[in-house]
C-alpha cells in the first residue's frame, strides 16, 4: 500500500509540475530592449539593477515575463528585431523612426512630463534682435550632442532656409547636458540654443529669470521624445495584457522609482501614429539633402 501511495504521489507531482510549466509558458514573454545612449542622466549601474528589480518584482505579479536587454546602438536593435528576438523597444522617437518602418511598430507608451508639451524649442535672448531662423546666419548655436532629433531638425532648417548644411550656415557648439545649452544663451556664451521643451521648463523653474530673459523663436512638437513601443513580434492576444500590466506596475513604489530613474512623470498609451512627426521630419530632411546633393553635381 505504501508503494502504491508513493507511486500516486509521484504521478501527482509530475502532473502538477507539467501544469505549472504550461501556465508559465502561457504568460506573454516580453523581450524588452533599452537604448542606452538615450539615458543620459541615469547611472548605468543603477539602471541595470533597476531593470533586474523590475523583472523580478513588477512583471511577474501582473502575469508578464520580461527579458530586459540593453543596447549601445540602434543597428544592434534592428538586427535583434530581424531575428525576432525583440518585441518591445525603449528609445527616442527619432532613433525609432530612423531604424524602423511604420508597419513594424505596434502600440506602446510615450514618456511624458506633467503640464509640458513635448518636442524641441529654439531659444534666443530677448535683447538679441533675433526673431527667425534665418537671423542665425553666422551666429553661435548650442545643442545637445549625439542627439538624432536635434541633428535632423537643425539640418532640415538650414537646408530650407539657406540651401546649405548647418556647418556652412552657423557655428555649432555641442553640449553633453541639454540644460547647459540654455545657460549658454542666458549668460551670453551662445546666441541661440536648441533644447527639449521639458529642459526649458526645468531651467525656468530653477531660475525664473530664464523665462524673463529668453524667448522661443521656433518650436517642433510631438507626442513625446522617448517611447516604449511593441513590435510586430508581439503576439496580438498579449498586447492588451502587456499595456495594462505595465500601467498597473508603474503605480507601484518600484514602478515610480523606475519612472524617476528615467526622468519621466507618467506613461501615456500611444500607437504607431505617435511617431508620424518623426517619420515626416526624416522624409523632409532626406528630400532636401537629395536636392542639395543634386545641385552640387551640376556644372
Amino acid at each position: 500500500m505504501k508503494s502504491l501511495r508513493r507511486l500516486r504521489l509521484f504521478f501527482c507531482a509530475i502532473l502538477l509540475g507539467h501544469a505549472a510549466f504550461a501556465a508559465s509558458a502561457e504568460l506573454p514573454l516580453v523581450n524588452m530592449g533599452f537604448y542606452l545612449p538615450a539615458i543620459r542622466e541615469a547611472s548605468m549601474a543603477d539602471l541595470k539593477i533597476s531593470l533586474g528589480v523590475w523583472v523580478d518584482e513588477l512583471a511577474k505579479p501582473y502575469g508578464v515575463r520580461i527579458n530586459a536587454t540593453t543596447y549601445d546602438d540602434m543597428a544592434a536593435m534592428r538586427r535583434a528585431l530581424d531575428r525576432a528576438e525583440l518585441n518591445f523597444i525603449n528609445a527616442p522617437g527619432m532613433e525609432l523612426a530612423e531604424v524602423f518602418k511604420p508597419e513594424e511598430i505596434r502600440q506602446g507608451y510615450a514618456r511624458r512630463h506633467y503640464g509640458i508639451d513635448e518636442g524641441l524649442v529654439l531659444v534666443v535672448a530677448n535683447t538679441s534682435g533675433l526673431s527667425r531662423f534665418a537671423d542665425l546666419a553666422g551666429k553661435r548655436l548650442s545643442y545637445l550632442s549625439a542627439d538624432r532629433l536635434t541633428e535632423y531638425f537643425m539640418e532640415t532648417q538650414c537646408l530650407k532656409t539657406a540651401g546649405r548644411n548647418c556647418r556652412d550656415f552657423l557655428t555649432m557648439k555641442e553640449e553633453k547636458r541639454d540644460i547647459q545649452s540654455v545657460y549658454n544663451v542666458f549668460f551670453g556664451r551662445s546666441d541661440a540654443a536648441l533644447v527639449n521643451l521639458s529642459t526649458l521648463r526645468t531651467a525656468e523653474e530653477l531660475n525664473p529669470q530664464v523665462r524673463q530673459k529668453l524667448k522661443v523663436i521656433l518650436d517642433w512638437k510631438a507626442k513625446a521624445v522617448y517611447f516604449g513601443m511593441m513590435t510586430r513580434h508581439t503576439e496580438e492576444r498579449f498586447r492588451g495584457l502587456i499595456l495594462r500590466s505595465t500601467a498597473e506596475a508603474m503605480k507601484s513604489v518600484r514602478g515610480r522609482q523606475l519612472l524617476e530613474l528615467f526622468k519621466t512623470d507618467y506613461l501615456e498609451p500611444v500607437d504607431a501614429d505617435a511617431l508620424q512627426p518623426y517619420w515626416a521630419l526624416l522624409r523632409e530632411y532626406r528630400e532636401l539633402e537629395a536636392k542639395l546633393s543634386k545641385q552640387k553635381k551640376l556644372p
